[in-house]
């Protein structure tokens, strides 16, 4: 659940971001919308199921593109990186014009 909220917080850092596609920020936008509106797939006063649509939507779109949050939640924290990732000995040229 602390990663929920986590990449919940990181949401407005990441609509700042002008790399992110536009396709995760209207994803982002839209299930804001949707969670305001009046407009529900099972409305809000019958017998408190309403929310349970309104938490599926908002948990969907945290876990579609939470990979993109998790970009804006590593800001204090030391990246761990695995050494087979790393390349060594790459030979390269920088040449000038």
């Amino acid at each position: 659940m602390g990663s929920l909220f986590k990449r919940i917080m990181a949401v407005p850092k990441m609509l700042k971001d002008p790399s992110v596609k536009f396709s995760h920020k209207l994803l982002i936008v839209a299930g804001v919308v949707y969670l305001f509106s009046p407009i529900d797939i099972v409305p809000d006063p019958i017998l408190g199921f309403g929310l349970i649509d309104d938490a599926a939507v908002s948990v969907y779109i945290i876990s579609t593109i939470k990979d993109e949050l998790d970009k804006y939640i590593l800001d204090n924290k030391k990246v761990k990186v695995k050494k087979e990732k790393i390349i060594d000995n790459v030979d390269y040229k920088i040449e000038d014009e």
